[in-house]
């Protein structure tokens, strides 16, 4: 958080560069975002008891985003507020400002870059890096990346590392934060022409309290086939073993595969995910749940959010879903979008209220309906309602007991000025 003199300054100074391209020095831009959006969370993340009332609240986020392109660098800087509408009291004087973004990325050459500062880590379909968007404060790194590309655009090459610290030490190391500690990756693409083909490994070390770094590591590849105009398929497969904050001697994986076919104006999608976990019989079967690291599940595993930590909240289980959606063009500005999902572990685990009984693999059905209407070329307008429906091995995980309709209603308007 910064101070309101501190918001002055930075404001200011927004507004000096802003005049830059008058004095033909460089190409900035500056942009903003407003999005507010209310929901209705009957159900949503838990299960409703007989003993749950519904929340109603409206979140907002607005942002200004600063990028300057120079000869030789380029410098961004995006700040942002986060709040839920009426949480400050009113004639509270309440900083609420941060940085969600500050880097600059320096050309090395023409294909070599050089990216350090708060920024973005988003790679191949999000599935373990992502700037988790749907959430108002979304996410970015502490982190320096070094950056190739083809003069042919063809083949890019990334190899990223950070080292976080909470605090300026005069001595020691110690890091409490529920961040990692270390991390660094290699991310590679090659693209031929109708075939994509990425690989990933990524390593992060968690300080647990002795002070020692526990190191998982993650590797796999991403594979996006555009078949044809019609038929695209894209397929990913992650190994993980190691150890983190929580988990020791992990071995885990995930496999999934989607496939799209588009009839216009029409585009039907199916697909499975399988995330591995562990069994009947297991003393510790969260080593053998894949866990999915930066990715934004709430892209992947139902709108309503119940797998955002696969380990935890399938206790061990893993996790499989089959899904299949209808995503309707109604015309240029308009779209409906469906999606069945349907949720089960990858194996089955001991029953944590009664080990001597094993829960059944299925765990619920979600149907996730949206509506896009694109207003302007600045004005989006965003709505969504989803249904839960629970099996008794969901309900035993949770410890809750399932009463009524599960249920999740939202809308949200975004606007996006172009103000330079």
């Amino acid at each position: 958080m910064i101070s309101i003199k501190d918001l002055h300054y930075t404001i200011t100074t927004i507004i000096c560069i802003t005049l830059l391209p008058v004095l033909g020095f460089a190409q900035v831009s500056l942009t903003g975002e407003f999005r507010p959006r209310t929901e209705l969370r009957d159900g949503y993340r838990i299960l409703n008891t007989d003993q749950s009332d519904p929340a109603f609240f409206t979140s907002q986020r607005t942002r200004l985003n600063l990028l300057y392109k120079g000869d030789s660098y380029d410098f961004k800087i995006v700040a942002q507020d986060i709040r839920t509408w009426g949480e400050v009291p009113q004639l509270d004087d309440t900083p609420n400002l941060n940085i969600h973004e500050a880097w600059a990325q320096l050309y090395l050459s023409d294909e070599i870059g050089l990216k350090l500062g708060r920024q973005e880590l988003v790679y191949d379909d999000q599935r373990l890096f992502s700037s988790v968007n749907w959430v108002q404060q979304a996410r970015s790194h502490d982190a320096l990346v070094l950056k190739y590309e083809s003069p042919s655009s063809t083949f890019e090459l990334d190899l990223g590392a950070a080292y976080n610290q909470e605090a300026q030490n005069l001595q020691g190391n110690s890091y409490s934060l529920n961040n990692y500690k270390v991390l660094s990756y290699f991310w590679m693409n090659k693209d031929f022409n109708k075939l994509s083909i990425s690989g990933l490994m990524l390593t992060d070390g968690f300080e647990v309290p002795s002070g020692e770094v526990n190191y998982r590591y993650t590797y796999g590849t991403y594979i996006n086939l555009r078949a044809t105009e019609k038929i695209s398929a894209k397929g990913t497969f992650y190994f993980q073993n190691g150890d983190d904050a929580a988990r020791k001697n992990i071995s885990a994986y995930m496999a999934a595969l989607k496939v799209s076919y588009n009839v216009n104006p029409v585009t039907f999608t199916g697909g499975i995910d399988y995330l591995s976990g562990g069994e009947v019989g297991d003393s510790n079967p969260s080593k053998s749940t894949f866990n999915t690291l930066y990715a934004t599940n709430h892209k992947f595993y139902g709108n309503m959010d119940y797998f955002l930590n696969i380990p935890a909240e399938t206790q061990g289980g893993g996790l499989q879903d089959i899904y299949f959606g209808v995503n309707y063009t109604i015309s240029a500005t308009v779209s409906l979008n469906a999606v069945y999902h349907h949720f089960s572990l990858a194996n089955e685990i001991a029953d944590p209220f009664n080990p001597t009984q094993s829960l059944s693999r299925s765990l619920a059905s979600e149907v996730d309906f949206s509506v896009i209407h694109t207003f302007t070329d600045d004005i989006k307008f965003q709505v969504g309602y989803s249904l839960l429906f629970s099996d008794d091995s969901l309900e035993s995980i949770q410890n809750r007991v399932a009463n009524g309709l599960q249920q999740w209603a939202w809308a949200m308007v975004i606007i996006s000025p172009e103000l330079l």
